[in-house]
């Protein structure tokens, strides 16, 4: 004999009622409209459910889709994630106020070694910037272009020696009031 946990039941439950209401979904009389104009150009939605029913689903692209692909596993989806990761969210616009933070930003071993190309990476590390961190940005920054991608990724740092090193600069050069403020905890990661 069989024995399910009630969540085992739930899940269950919730599939039989997504398969059963997909008919009646896509016998509406409108049809669902497109969320973007070229649909084929997005990645397909993983979930099988999702994907053959009828609900209009929001597509990412662009920089926000190369952000969930290769940054939020980490970072988290609001740029905030695991102490053992750094936050992104109110500090990442920090580092661009000196250009050795800015170096910084595209030298950490995980975004200078990403397989996307340097005008892909420059609008992401752009993209980035602009959602999680305006407010800290310089007023005279300028986006990353692809040119300076290139130039910058090909450098290896010890990205935690670096951001040490960049957080002393920032306080010496008065664009960060204390190292609290980018500090890593528990442990230093980078």
């Amino acid at each position: 004999m069989l024995h399910s946990s009630p969540a085992m039941l739930s899940a269950t439950a919730f599939s039989l009622a997504c398969l059963l209401a997909a008919p009646a979904l896509s016998a509406r009389a409108e049809p669902v409209p497109a969320v973007i104009e070229n649909a084929a150009a997005a990645r397909d939605v993983p979930d099988s459910l999702l994907q053959n029913s009828s609900a209009p689903l929001a597509r990412i692209l662009g920089p926000a889709q190369d952000y969930a692909n290769n940054c939020q596993g980490c970072h988290g989806a609001k740029g905030v994630s695991v102490a053992e990761f750094p936050a992104l969210a109110n500090r990442i616009g920090y580092f661009p106020r000196i250009p050795e933070g800015r170096d910084y930003l595209i030298q950490v071993p995980n975004v200078a070694l990403s397989q996307l190309s340097s005008a892909r990476l420059a609008e992401l590390m752009n993209w980035m910037l602009q959602m999680y961190s305006a407010a800290q940005l310089p007023r005279s920054f300028e986006p990353y272009t692809a040119a300076e991608v290139d130039r910058l990724r090909i450098s290896r740092i010890d990205p935690v020696a670096e951001r040490e090193r960049i957080i002393v600069l920032l306080i010496e050069r008065d664009h960060l009031d204390a190292p609290e403020t980018l500090a890593l905890s528990p442990f230093r990661n980078y």
